[in-house]
């Protein structure tokens, strides 16, 4: 069976194209151009489609209702998942395909820290109400950069009531290759999460050569896939302690380009990946690559 292919970055590429991105960290980050100029992330899916994308994922990675505090003004994080599932749904209008829709399904807090998300029900009424909007929508809801296992089963838990197709995409970002940023081990969300019989397990948002490490605990899994960083991981000297997951991996990395990036998702692809795409640094020109290898 061919491996499924999904989506470049969605922040690489609008900064690629000269749209404002200010730091994920402290601001709604790619959500800035979902209210601003969404007319541009539509473009990014029609150029991921033509690509060879054979799934695309709603732009709402930013937009949760703890993130948009920082935004008084804007727009609901409910409207504005409603309004990145149109503009999926008029980039597959406009190219004439039968592309499948992922609808998002961020940490609800800011990404690689765990420890400032919610628990217990806000937690699960932000993916109930995500649920809502995707249900008979989209064709996969992906459970997105889970930094810990009390966040991703939630949700994947929360999306199995809205789709049949559940995705749980883990990350090990961090000065840890085995471990989420929660600290908690890879090997136990995965074996949690195939408690609750979804789809496919992946991982998300770590240097590709971090990633195929990661195959080994994920090929015990029926289906498992991969969309990594553009980069490999490469150990600097560090003035003092960082404790920050994101601070960590950017320190501690060498970019590549997207046929680079290709040599690994080859390993991926001979280790039997059914869903192979990219993360952080990564453009259309990397899901072209993956599209040569697999025809």
């Amino acid at each position: 069976m061919k491996p499924l292919i999904l989506d470049s970055a969605l922040g690489t590429e609008l900064e690629n194209r000269g749209e404002y991105l200010p730091s994920f960290k402290t601001s709604i980050w790619s959500a800035y151009s979902l209210i601003n100029n969404p007319e541009v992330i539509k473009q990014i899916h029609i150029d991921n489609i033509e690509a060879g994308a054979d799934v695309i994922t709603t732009s709402n990675y930013q937009a949760t209702p703890e993130l948009l505090k920082r935004e008084p003004s804007a727009p609901s994080y409910i409207d504005l998942a409603k309004r990145a599932l149109e503009l999926c749904q008029e980039a597959i209008s406009e190219t004439n395909t039968d592309t499948l829709i992922a609808g998002c399904y961020p940490p609800i807090h800011v990404t690689f820290r765990p420890d400032l998300s919610v628990s217990g029900k806000p937690l699960r009424e932000f993916y109930k109400s995500l649920g809502e909007v995707y249900k008979d929508n989209t064709d996969v809801i992906i459970c997105e950069t889970m930094a810990s296992i009390y966040e991703g089963i939630t949700a994947a838990t929360m999306a199995k009531e809205y789709s049949s197709r559940v995705w749980l995409s883990w990350t090990t970002r961090g000065n840890k290759i085995n471990r989420l940023p929660s600290t908690e081990l890879l090997e136990d969300a995965i074996l949690k999460g195939a408690d609750l019989d979804i789809e496919c397990q992946l991982v998300n948002c770590i240097h590709a050569d971090t990633a195929s490490k990661a195959i080994l605990k994920l090929q015990d899994q029926n289906k498992f896939g991969i969309y990594a960083n553009s980069s490999i991981y490469k150990k600097n000297a560090l003035e003092g302690f960082v404790s920050d997951a994101d601070e960590y991996h950017y320190h501690n990395q060498q970019p590549i380009d997207h046929l680079e990036y290709r040599r690994y998702v080859e390993e991926w692809i001979e280790a039997g990946a059914y869903v192979i795409g990219g993360c952080c640094r990564t453009t259309t020109e990397h899901i072209k690559e993956i599209k040569k290898i697999i025809k």
